[in-house]
């Protein structure tokens, strides 16, 4: 496999890779077309293979040259009387003559007869057969000057004929794109016109629009991704891919420099005429118009989706869904979670391209940014979907609990938690919130004995007195803490009376000897019963609190 690349004046300059020049191609006659000429009398005698009649003519050219091959072009017919045959004495002088003009691209030999020879040498005929170029003979009565004109009034038509097809297809093609469906309508209609798949991928490769449905299947959709993103990544406007076989793809980069948008890939077999290249850029030119386009209306969906996560917060819920109508595939139903995470400097842009899968095709998910970071806000049926996502690709997130949308702020306060906690981690994986993980600097006691030793020599007095007197001091103590020393809330959740509290308050304060009032004292209880309390005791307390 080879590929031509082809930089723009401002774009990097591709490294060096095996080049194979092909020139644009003019329009061609075939040379069964111009030997079918009856006035003209010629008969093809040698060479006559199946494919020769099919054999591209792009000029006729007369040499007497011994030589003439250093000035000949490709698919150039060359038409001689012979006076240079009478220097071929072998089979191998005949064979090296016929031998470089096939290396020049000669399409065909023509030779006079009636001047120098009146039937074409022997020589030059095996010599033709046995490599396979056509050989065809010209009577005395056809003037070359007549063959030069009938092929140059044939070529004359031909180029007539592809431009009516250039106009007619770019006319065709301009008005698809004026369609609801613009870039796949024109994706089709050029794909129809030109005969072969056309192909239009976003920056990251993934195919965009195809056409002909048909030929989908043949579709090498990896190999096209690949190539794609290799001439996004060199920095190189345009190349061509060609393999083995002589089939491959025309790749064309859409965008301005420094804003790539996509790639236009186009099948080719053999080299494209001028008409086949005009069309491609209309092509490409209406591809980045349309995306162009779809770009802007992402950012303005994108500011949309901000401003709806910005609502939520604000507990403005209706707004919030009616703002929603055209930014959102489906607002979102029932319980969500929240997904924080931090977009690392080095990313693999497959990250990107799954992340838009992900939210262009699940209904209740969208993406947004809020405070410079971005956000997923999902219906909780996601979740197995985000765990996979960021798994795969080794990044951490923060996930919150299932909370109502009314609550998104706390929600995204839980992704918050989660995320520091992800960024502590070793493995680069989704951390979902939970109270027993997420509870802040007392959460860091949890593993030392030192501290839950120290927790309970400091609550000692407030037991031992309970266990002895069958009271319930370290209970009064806990509610009076979880509602922050609120006596009359405290004593209707434990369903005492208000001084019966503020005793058992005072008795606590007396039995540790502490001062109640002192905010540093309160904490440093209030962690001790943490680290000292059987967990669902205290999620009773935390529910209060």
């Amino acid at each position: 496999m080879e590929i031509t690349p082809q930089s723009t004046s401002g774009a990097r300059t591709a490294p060096t890779l095996p080049v194979s020049v092909q020139a644009v191609q003019g329009p061609t006659i075939e040379l069964g077309e111009l030997l079918h000429q009856y006035q003209l009398e010629l008969a093809l005698i040698a060479g006559a293979s199946r494919a020769a009649s099919s054999r591209p003519v792009q000029w006729v050219h007369v040499s007497e040259l011994e030589d003439p091959a250093p000035f000949l072009t490709p698919r150039t017919v060359l038409l001689t009387t012979g006076a240079r045959f009478g220097s071929m004495r072998t089979d191998a002088d005949a064979g090296d003559y016929v031998q470089r003009l096939i290396d020049a691209g000669v399409t065909a030999l023509g030779v006079a007869v009636g001047l120098h020879w009146d039937r074409v040498p022997a020589l030059v005929v095996s010599a033709c057969d046995r490599l396979d170029l056509p050989l065809f003979r010209v009577p005395y009565d056809t003037a070359f000057i007549e063959i030069v004109q009938t092929a140059a009034r044939l070529l004359e038509a031909k180029t007539r004929d592809r431009d009516i097809w250039s106009l007619e297809s770019q006319r065709a093609v301009a008005n698809a794109s004026l369609h609801r469906d613009g870039l796949g309508a024109a994706v089709r209609e050029a794909a129809s016109r030109l005969g072969h798949w056309v192909c239009v991928t976003d920056r990251f490769g993934r195919v965009v629009e195809f056409a002909p449905e048909r030929a989908r299947p043949d579709l090498p959709v990896e190999w096209v991704r690949r190539e794609a993103r290799r001439l996004i990544e060199r920095g190189v406007s345009a190349g061509r891919i060609e393999t083995e076989s002589g089939t491959g793809m025309q790749l064309q980069t859409l965008g301005r420099q420094g804003h790539v948008l996509g790639v236009l890939a186009i099948e080719e077999r053999g080299v494209p005429d001028i008409a086949e290249r005009a069309l491609h850029g209309l092509v490409a030119a209406l591809a980045t118009v349309q995306l162009e386009h779809r770009s802007g209306i992402r950012s303005a969906q994108a500011v949309l989706r901000d401003a709806i996560v910005e609502l939520l917060l604000a507990e403005q819920l209706p707004l919030a869904e009616r703002l929603s109508t055209d930014a959102l595939t489906r607002f979102p139903r029932g319980p969500v979670v929240v997904v924080r995470y931090a977009m690392p400097d080095r990313l693999d842009p497959t990250f990107a391209e799954d992340l838009q899968s992900l939210d262009a095709g699940s209904p209740g998910l969208f993406t947004a940014t809020t405070h410079a970071a971005p956000l997923i806000v999902a219906e909780s049926r996601h979740l197995p979907a985000i765990r996979r996502l960021f798994t795969a690709h080794g990044l951490g997130a923060g996930i919150s609990d299932r909370v109502a949308l009314e609550n998104l702020r706390e929600g995204l306060m839980q992704a918050e938690l989660a995320l520091e906690r992800s960024a502590t981690t070793a493995a680069r994986a989704p951390v979902e919130y939970s109270p027993a993980t997420h509870e802040g600097v007392i959460h860091l006691l949890d593993g030392l004995p030192e501290a839950k030793q120290r927790a309970e020599l400091l609550l000692a007095p407030v037991r031992h007195h309970d266990l002895r007197h069958d009271d319930r001091i370290e209970e009064a103590l806990t509610g009076w803490l979880a509602h922050h020393g609120q006596t009359s809330a405290a004593s209707t959740e434990l369903g005492v009376h208000r001084h019966t509290l503020r005793s058992r308050v005072q008795t606590a304060a007396q039995l540790l000897q502490v001062d109640l009032d002192s905010p540093d004292m309160r904490a440093e209880l209030w962690a001790a019963l943490h680290l000292t309390t059987p967990p669902e005791r205290m999620l009773v307390e935390q529910k209060a609190r």
